[in-house]
């Protein structure tokens, strides 16, 4: 989540996010479903679509498209969805 935090606050760059977004969540994906399966899901498909299919988008088209999964993470880490 930091790491999508960074780029939708414009701190990483779109080189980085395409770079390296995918190796992240390969890297992390069964621990965050240990956690939390509801998020892992959120962040491997949700995101990962977003980030997979933003080749036509500009940056901040990307940051915009990302913030709403980012927005449903916190949401569920804050116990505010049903």
């Amino acid at each position: 989540m930091e790491f999508v935090q960074k780029f939708i606050d414009g701190e990483l760059s779109r080189f980085d996010i395409n770079c390296d977004f995918n190796y992240h969540i390969i890297q992390r994906y069964d621990e965050m479903y240990d956690e939390n399966p509801e998020i892992a899901e959120v962040i491997g498909m949700d995101m990962g679509d977003i980030v997979d299919n933003s080749d036509n988008m500009t940056d901040n088209e990307l940051r915009d498209a990302l913030c709403e999964p980012y927005d449903l993470v916190i949401d569920i880490i804050n116990g505010k969805t049903w």
